[in-house]
């Protein structure tokens, strides 16, 4: 489980410098979720440090059909946020 909570720690020391370059975007929406996603988690397994297996945990899994479209993000009804998504999410309310 240390090996996780790790993997948790440098998705969310990486994040706030991903969303600060993206910012500008203002309004965060699926699409833009997902590509920050996508580079957290590149930039968390270019460190070498943690296992693919591992950061695919924290990784926004394709059956629970998150969107990928230009709406806003929102996660009422859905039951699970994924850590990556959490702190993006939670990063991006605070530059705002």
């Amino acid at each position: 489980m240390d090996l996780l909570f790790a993997a948790v720690a440098a998705v969310k020391e990486t994040v706030p410098a991903v969303v600060s370059r993206r910012r500008t975007a203002g309004v965060l929406t699926w699409a833009l979720l997902h590509q920050i996603e996508s580079e957290v988690l590149a930039e968390v397994a270019a460190s070498g440090t943690h296992s693919p297996r591992m950061l695919g945990m924290l990784r926004a899994p394709a059956v629970l059909g998150y969107p990928k479209d230009d709406r806003p993000v929102s996660f009422d009804g859905h039951e699970f946020v994924p850590p990556a998504l959490g702190a993006i999410v939670d990063a991006w309310r605070r530059v705002n």
